[in-house]
């Protein structure tokens, strides 16, 4: 009996850390995920890495590649669930290509640690490709004395995305391949949207896994920087769990808080630093 708890823990911890895993930061928390699919910050090489050459900055530009940086950390969650990402991105100054890299490390009951590296490219009028590569390494310490079951995967990840400016708005779509070397159980099609607004406002919706191979669901969110003051308020909904944020700007420099009201009545809360040159 013992021996098929022991398999059934196994089997349950290695599905979830196996799934897709979506950059956790406080502006995709509060944003519900919706800009994952569009994303045009520095978790794009962990998202669509064809939103690189993209990369939307803010404050003053001080170097000669427009760049963005975050580190964020879990600040409140379940007991014993710990979390800490790292983003860093930049491109080129005429959005011609761009790159970037991530790290996101999650400790409860399994180790895990995920890396990405992602290129993007201008191919056309408004439209962007990319590709990235996705490592992840994960250990079950309470059962890896038993059964040896520390591993890792190193899958592929390809995108797609196209710009263009409507009337006084600018739209973008995103085609996001997750797992194309079907590593955990891929390829994974996300498809989604956004729409910059005036005033400061944007929107955004993903449909992620959208031939439902683990499940499908919808995030959606939206943004606003308010335009007399330093202030960023987020709002968002992933398949159906409430979010909402904040944060507050300093030029070239910007913390962020974001509060996530999860199944099983954990409420979530995530905290960074974003900082752009």
């Amino acid at each position: 009996m013992t021996a098929i708890r022991t398999t059934a823990l196994l089997v349950v911890l290695l599905a979830i850390v196996a799934l897709p895993a979506v950059a956790q930061t406080p502006r995709m928390d509060a944003t519900g995920y919706g800009f994952a699919a569009v994303s045009v910050d520095e978790t794009a090489s962990f998202n669509n890495p064809a939103g690189l050459p993209l990369l939307d900055t803010f404050g003053t530009r001080i170097s000669p590649w427009p760049s963005r940086a975050s580190l964020n950390f879990l600040a409140d969650g379940p007991e014993d669930l710990n979390q800490f990402s790292a983003f860093y991105a930049g491109r080129a100054a005429d959005n011609a290509n761009g790159w970037g890299l991530g790290y996101m490390g999650t400790s409860n009951h399994v180790d895990n640690d995920s890396v990405s590296f992602g290129y993007g490219q201008q191919v056309g009028n408004g439209l962007t490709a990319g590709a990235s590569v996705f490592y992840q390494t994960w250990d079950t310490p309470m059962i890896t004395e038993q059964n040896g079951n520390d591993d890792s995967s190193t899958s592929f990840d390809l995108g797609a995305m196209y710009r263009r400016e409507v009337a006084m708005n600018a739209w973008r779509f995103g085609l996001w391949v997750e797992d194309v070397a079907d590593e955990y159980g891929g390829p994974l099609c996300h498809v989604g949207a956004a729409v910059e607004l005036p005033a400061g406002v944007q929107v955004g919706a993903t449909l992620f896994d959208v031939t439902d191979e683990f499940d499908s669901w919808v995030g959606i969110g939206a943004e606003w920087a308010v335009p007399t003051l330093p202030l960023v308020v987020r709002v968002g909904s992933a398949d159906g769990e409430f979010g909402a944020g904040a944060g507050w700007r300093f030029t070239n420099f910007e913390v962020n808080a974001a509060w996530m009201d999860v199944d099983g009545g954990d409420d979530w809360i995530t905290a960074g630093a974003t900082g752009c040159f």
